[in-house]
């Protein structure tokens, strides 16, 4: 064994985080869906032009990162033996 290394069986000491827990009320429930509610009533659906273009630049995104996946494939496969 190196001297530096050190043993990885000593257990390492782990910070504490103070993360307090949400109080949950029925006010904060209400509140909640209050907003939520506003969401709903202010959100309306996409006329058609604005849906095709939402679809076709998803689907161009999910092409590119397929392709760049497919390339990162080849490199590794043929350029990296």
């Amino acid at each position: 064994m190196v001297k530096n290394e050190k043993n990885t069986d000593e257990k390492k000491a782990v910070p504490s985080l103070n993360i307090k827990k949400p109080v949950i009320t029925k006010a904060s429930i209400a509140e909640f869906f209050r907003k939520y509610i506003r969401v709903l009533k202010l959100a309306r659906r996409p006329t058609r032009d604005e849906f095709w273009k939402i679809s076709a630049v998803s689907a161009v995104g999910i092409m590119l990162i397929g392709i760049l996946g497919f390339l990162i494939y080849l490199i590794f496969e043929y350029l990296l033996p």
